[in-house]
């Protein structure tokens, strides 16, 4: 008698898996970046610090290791083992996280967030190297966009648990946490690590695939790599001020939107830990899908140039975005910040995937990390700083709302003239 056969399982896909694990990291790794915002105003308590240290660790913090970090870091990422490089970062940035938790001044807590900082920029770096090689030109906005799903949805995830963690776990934890000194932001911080943790070791799992798409430099020959690089000069030039001054008016807004929600509209992060977790889920899963769908869909229509259509529209939308700060109720506060938002995540896959595209493989570690480099540099590291200290020289160092406008509009209208650039000169052949 003949044995009947039993119906095979369907392979795992080797591939989504990749990408997921991928995304997950970013989750953390922007859950890890986004912590201290909705904790801001309790950390400056406690610590007793002022706006512009605040807006030096939120900012200068997180963008001085990429800056200094660059080329070597973007080298790394085009010539060694991705898949490895993205567990030490995950263990860095859990390092980081535990040290925020620990710190008791301005100094400690400055270079805590710079490990958290420089871990973070080297997992997105290599997360978007390794998606460009398990996908095709094609379909590469689309698998950024998942991992920008998961940046979205790692910062609306922790606007909605700080809240949560903050009652939650003193109760749980009543007298170890007295005995050891740790309030409740630096639970919440200590929780955040230990997680980061668990995520490093998944990443255990993750492979390395083969590299696509090879221009002519070498994979470890650093001036070669520049050479070329600098033949594509008149589209990285524009594109780098493009990603600069958008990426300033998101940072200043992301950084000083909880300070204006507290000092203006008088709410607390139970208030607004619900609606703010839930704008940043659904501006970052709409402003991702619209960035992603317009790169592949205008790569078809318009060819090379067609990939940078979601930058010029995501810049222009950030325009009246902009105004968030200075309106007068928190509901429309809330309608513009989501705006300005989405507009930011359609603008960041937007011009990812035209890097991942337009630039060869070799070269798109170097490119993403240098771009990042100038890119935090400016906005995390100036553009809050711009904010207080304009509010101190108009003499009401805590009435930061019409700085915060004016520093939106006018790096989101530089951004649009900046990518319509890039657009114009991103159909020729490099010099």
């Amino acid at each position: 008698m003949q044995a009947t056969a039993l119906p095979r399982r369907p392979a795992v896909n080797l591939t989504h898996v990749s990408i997921g694990l991928l995304a997950l990291t970013l989750f953390m790794g922007t859950a890890a970046k986004v912590v201290l915002s909705p904790l801001q105003e309790l950390v400056r308590a406690d610590l007793r610090i002022t706006d512009n240290e605040i807006g030096l660790i939120q900012g200068l913090a997180l963008a001085i290791p990429l800056a200094l970090l660059s080329v070597p870091l973007g080298r790394l990422v085009d010539s060694t083992n991705r898949s490895r490089l993205l567990v030490v970062a995950a263990l860095a940035c859990a390092a980081g996280s535990a040290l925020t938790a620990f710190a008791h001044g301005f100094a400690m807590m400055f270079a805590a967030r710079m490990l958290v900082g420089a871990s973070v920029a080297a997992a997105v770096t290599a997360a978007v190297s390794l998606a460009a090689d398990l996908s095709d030109a094609g379909t590469r906005g689309r698998t950024l966009m998942l991992l920008g799903l998961g940046q979205a949805c790692g910062a609306a995830a922790t606007f909605a648990l700080v809240g949560v963690l903050l009652g939650w776990l003193p109760g749980v934890l009543p007298g170890a946490a007295q005995d050891a000194g740790l309030t409740p932001w630096r639970l919440v911080q200590l929780s955040f690590a230990a997680v980061m943790a668990l995520a490093g070791l998944a990443l255990l799992a993750l492979r390395e695939p083969p590299r696509r798409e090879a221009g002519t430099a070498g994979a470890g020959d650093v001036r070669a790599a520049l050479r070329e690089l600098w033949t594509y000069r008149r589209l990285m030039i524009p594109m780098v001020v493009g990603m600069t001054t958008i990426g300033m008016a998101d940072a200043a807004a992301s950084i000083w939107a909880v300070p204006v929600l507290t000092r203006v509209f008088h709410q607390a992060p139970a208030d607004f830990g619900g609606w703010m977790s839930a704008v940043l889920l659904g501006s970052g899963i709409v402003g991702t899908a619209i960035g992603g769908y317009l790169a592949d869909i205008g790569q078809r229509a318009r060819g090379r140039s067609g990939i940078l259509l979601g930058t010029v529209a995501g810049a222009a939308l950030s325009i009246p975005a902009a105004f968030f700060p200075v309106m007068p109720s928190a509901t429309a506060f809330a309608a513009l910040f989501a705006l300005l938002l989405t507009a930011g995540a359609i603008t960041g896959i937007a011009s990812t995937a035209a890097v991942a595209v337009l630039v060869p493989n070799e070269l798109r570690g170097m490119s993403i990390s240098l771009i990042n480099a100038v890119a935090l540099l400016m906005s995390y590291g100036v553009a809050p700083s711009i904010v207080s200290v304009s509010a101190g020289l108009l003499g009401a160092p805590d009435d930061i709302a019409v700085p915060l406008a004016v520093v939106g509009v006018v790096t989101s209208v530089c951004g649009t003239l900046a990518f319509l650039l890039a657009m114009r000169v991103a159909g020729r052949r490099p010099d």
